[in-house]
């Protein structure tokens, strides 16, 4: 072998193949070629396959590989002398496999193709914003170890990043919501680069692969693990085909322990069941696991065709060689596909199979079969004479019914509609001691008509709805959009208190607790409710006007964002004079809250309908451009499609407490941030321009 003239496959493996009587040549059947008789010694040979002549005489691994076949080649001859059944030493065996099974051409060829491949689908890949995303860490609704490990290390690190002097919490936050609303141009950037690569990687696949390998072989000179592994299998000779063995260009093909025939390179070694060479066309080596039984349908020369790469050699072209032929190949490619994939599939998905915004209205199922309603008291206080009033009874009555056929009513502690809505909510007794008392929304905000209160009752938490006689006037007006309008508004009210059963079914005394302690239970107080909201808003979608309905919730977002704009600043310029941290957060954490459920009920409304939240008109997209909140209003919808995909099978209440950081994205629009130190929880106010300036750094980042 040594000299220019290298074999991947050596000569003593291949006179046994050899046509006889003179083994000088074989029968090479390439794919996609015609059969041709080749001579042995240009045949599975390259020029400097493993490595070229050193100028200064030092060893090359050609040199070792020469230096180890003379000894395998008596070994293995004196495996052929023996008989069918003999069993075989395993450290013999596993010398010879090991060797003779890693050094091929079928390897680097095999590796090439799929460091092509997977090239190919990772610029696919980086072309979708979902699987950018998921790369990145960025699919969770806040961050979590993959956006440490590849953002945050290296983010840290900077040291203009670290003379900010930020708590890391405030840190990682920040730079996760501006990188997951800039991922956009992520995918962009990473097309890009993969075009790059791939444009320059073309020439130079082969030669990346073949050193690669050819490092490998160096460390395999001698004993090694791989070889290790197979000398704990028994080793036996077998008879071959009757009409003779093929000898693939992958050379040993494996069983996985259940019997599936792979190819060895995608094979654990704790999946190996068994292992199969071709000596000769007469002599099968097999090695197996103890108590491994080879399939009863086992075909070694159909198995062998089809997991060689580019050829097998024969001493015969004849019919049954001339159909195998047509066969090369056929598992090994869908292999090295399915390899490539799962490792992408792997990749991306990070652990979760939940993709964002991706179910469908026939499919809109929150994990809890509709269960009838139970007893709650119906309240009509000031809502006309007693005609007027047996009318709106029979109203809520048959709608209540014929809801809870579809959903979970019996946690309706009960419905409460009059003239006076804010006196109304503010009677609701709550059931437990310090409960906040129920408010409407401020007059410069808008008018509320109904709302859901939480309340206890015998140590179960329950529903409230009370509603404003706006609402009850239109159940019963003669105006077929008045009616269906009023139908709306206390349906998703009645939605909201089903999803209280889904939630407390999942997670039982969720809706009672304290949320907690620190800057966690300090800015739930501003996202409590809101993916309910949204959830409550999905179920409700399809009643009413759909086109009004939205057409008023984009409305009520430009207001309250518009508000939130022009309202809190000034309460910033105040602040810089009277410095009462309480006055102004009571003025922004109210606004904020607003936002996020108008949000919410918006996006929710419009993931079942598969209407586009923003619309066609530009008023709400021009208003989250002047907010800088475009990017966010994206990431909100997907992380609350998520959540609410998740209805029924949430694991903890983290994932409840993952929306604080919508509220902290809030804060920062209206030039705010928040973290807990030793003295507590602090709210830093920079100027407006240090704000921008930060922004600007971590984008930059």
């Amino acid at each position: 072998m040594a000299g220019r003239n290298q074999h991947f496959i050596p000569r003593f493996l291949q006179r046994a193949f050899g046509i006889r009587p003179t083994r000088k040549d074989i029968w090479y059947f390439g794919r996609g070629e015609k059969a041709e008789k080749r001579s042995v010694k240009r045949t599975a040979s390259e020029d400097y396959f493993y490595s070229e002549p050193q100028a200064d005489g030092r060893s090359t691994l050609d040199d070792a590989i020469t230096k180890m076949e003379s000894d395998l080649a008596a070994l293995l001859n004196e495996i052929r002398a023996k008989s069918p059944g003999d069993p075989i030493a395993s450290p013999t065996a596993a010398a010879i496999v090991s060797h003779l099974a890693q050094r091929t051409a079928h390897v680097r060829e095999t590796f090439s193709e799929g460091v092509v491949r997977l090239l190919q689908r990772l610029e696919e890949t980086l072309s979708e914003r979902n699987n950018v995303e998921a790369l990145m860490g960025l699919r969770s609704a806040v961050p979590e170890d993959r956006f440490r490990e590849l953002v945050m290390s290296e983010l840290a690190g900077r040291p203009e990043i670290a003379r900010l002097g930020m708590p890391y919490r405030m840190l990682e936050r920040i730079a996760f919501f501006v990188v997951k609303e800039n991922a956009g141009e992520l995918v962009k950037q990473g097309v890009e680069v993969m075009n790059a690569v791939l444009d320059g990687f073309q020439p130079w696949p082969t030669d990346l692969v073949r050193d690669s390998h050819n490092k490998v072989l160096g460390g395999m000179i001698g004993s090694n693990e791989y070889q290790t592994l197979l000398e704990t299998f028994d080793w036996s000779l077998e008879s071959g085909p009757v009409t003779g063995a093929i000898l693939p260009d992958c050379v040993v093909i494996g069983l996985e322990s259940d019997g599936v025939v792979g190819n060895h390179l995608f094979i654990g070694g704790k999946k190996m069941g068994a292992m199969v060479f071709a000596v000769s066309p007469e002599r099968l080596l097999v090695g197996r696991k103890p108590g491994f039984v080879l399939p009863s349908d086992f075909d070694y020369n159909v198995e062998a065709t089809c997991l060689s790469h580019t050829f097998f050699l024969a001493p015969r072209n004849d019919e049954e060689t001339a159909g195998l032929h047509a066969m090369i190949g056929q598992k090994l490619r869908p292999a090295l596909e399915e390899s490539v994939e799962h490792g992408l599939e792997h990749a991306v998905s990070g652990g979760s199979n939940a993709e964002a915004g991706s179910q469908s209205p026939a499919n809109d199922t929150l994990g809890s079969k509709p269960t009838a309603g139970g007893q709650y008291e119906l309240s009509l206080a000031g809502c006309g004479d007693e005609r007027t009033t047996t009318r709106v009874q029979q109203e809520v009555v048959f709608l209540v019914n014929e809801l809870a056929t579809a959903m979970p009513l019996k946690r309706l502690d009960g419905i409460t509609i009059g003239n006076d809505y804010p006196g109304l909510l503010r009677a609701v007794t709550r059931g437990w001691e310090n409960a906040a008392t129920p408010e409407t929304v401020p007059p410069e905000v808008g008018v509320g008509v109904a709302q859901t209160v939480t309340v206890r009752r015998s140590g179960m938490a329950k529903g409230r709805i009370v509603v404003s006689s706006i609402v009850s006037d239109a159940l019963i007006s003669d105006d077929a959009e008045q009616r269906a309008w009023g139908r709306y508004v206390l349906i998703r009210q009645l939605a909201a208190v089903a999803l209280m059963e889904i939630v407390e079914g999942c997670l039982p005394g969720t809706l009672l607790r304290q949320a907690g302690e620190g800057i966690d239970g300090w800015l739930y107080a501003n996202v409590d409710g809101v993916p309910e909201s949204y959830a409550a808003s999905r179920m409700a979608a399809e009643f009413g006007d759909s086109g009004k309905i939205v057409s008023g919730l984009r409305e009520l977002l430009v207001a309250a964002i518009d508000r939130m704009m022009m309202v809190v600043p000034g309460e910033r310029l105040a602040y810089c004079e009277h410095g009462d941290l309480e006055r102004l957060l009571g003025v922004t954490l109210p606004t904020i809250r607003h936002v996020l459920m108008v949000s919410a009920d918006l996006l929710g409304h419009c993931a079942f309908t598969g209407e586009p939240p923003v619309g066609r008109t530009s008023v709400l997209h021009d208003t989250l451009d002047r907010a800088g909140l475009r990017a966010w209003f994206g990431v909100y919808f997907d992380d609350l499609a998520r959540f609410h995909q998740r209805s029924g099978r949430w694991e903890s209440f983290e994932e409840f407490l993952a929306f604080n950081i919508h509220a902290e994205r809030l804060l920062l629009a209206v030039g705010m941030f928040a973290w807990e130190g030793p003295e507590g929880i602090r709210v830093e106010v920079p100027p407006r321009s240090d704000i921008e300036a930060l922004l600007a750094k971590f984008r930059m980042g």
